[in-house]
């Protein structure tokens, strides 16, 4: 899903809801519980990269190592992403929601 596709769908549920709606993010199907999000991160293609570098250097990898496992893995580093932090789990999730998803 991009940043746009989620907006998106913000603004539909806000359009349906209101703006003060609690945002909850249900996890594990098999055993699903409800949390709130935390926070919202994002990182750049070029930092997310850079973070990698810097990690394999940490795990004393040789910079042809290095440039090795980006060719190997370029596909791990050509997105921007934004991450949605968990927060404080809720509790369980409810059954409505469970059937809503299709868990």
């Amino acid at each position: 899903m991009t940043i746009n596709e989620l907006i998106e769908r913000l603004e539909e549920a806000k359009e349906e809801m209101n703006g003060h709606a609690e945002v909850r993010f249900a996890s594990q199907p098999a055993w699903p519980f409800e949390y709130s999000v935390a926070e919202v991160h994002q990182m750049s293609k070029k930092e997310r990269k850079e973070t990698a570098i810097e990690g394999m250097r940490e795990d004393g990898l040789s910079e042809e190592e290095i440039t090795e496992n980006l060719e190997d893995y370029p596909l791990d580093y050509e997105e921007d992403v934004v991450y949605l932090e968990e927060g404080s789990q809720i509790g369980y999730l409810p059954d409505d929601a469970k059937e809503m998803i299709g868990w």
